[in-house]
């Protein structure tokens, strides 16, 4: 198997109902992600994209490119926050490959350039057999 030197993703812009899918879908109905006033009185300006949200889209990069069950390893660390009306990009850079397992380097920044996350992700193009 061959694995691309790089991937990259664009998600949004992230709308309101997003948010409130994320939400359902999760159960994670903090306000501040889904009420403009609580997200005031914590100082944003806007709800900010739940942090597991961007994570969602990371798998999503791995899985449109190796399919569903490739993604075998994600460790990230969030370093900013996206608001509503952000687009999140996602760039993933190959390392390395050992046994048929990819690992990349990641990154995901907001429309603006902040930056929202690092890390890694071991991906193994799903064979619909069980990994053990």
């Amino acid at each position: 198997m061959s694995f691309p030197e790089r991937l990259e993703l664009c998600c949004g812009p992230v709308t309101a109902v997003d948010l409130a899918l994320f939400a359902a879908a999760s159960g994670d109905h903090n306000p501040l992600h889904l009420d403009v006033e609580a997200a005031r009185a914590a100082g944003f300006d806007k709800p900010l994209v739940h942090g597991m949200l961007t994570m969602a889209y990371t798998a999503r990069l791995f899985t449109r490119s190796f399919g569903a069950g490739s993604v075998r390893h994600l460790d990230t660390r969030f370093t900013g926050v996206a608001r509503l009306g952000d687009t999140v990009a996602l760039s993933a850079t190959l390392s390395s490959v050992e046994g048929g397992c990819a690992l990349y380097a990641l990154t995901a920044h907001a429309e603006g350039g902040g930056e929202l996350m690092t890390g890694s992700a071991r991906i193994a193009p799903f064979t619909g057999e069980a990994q053990g």
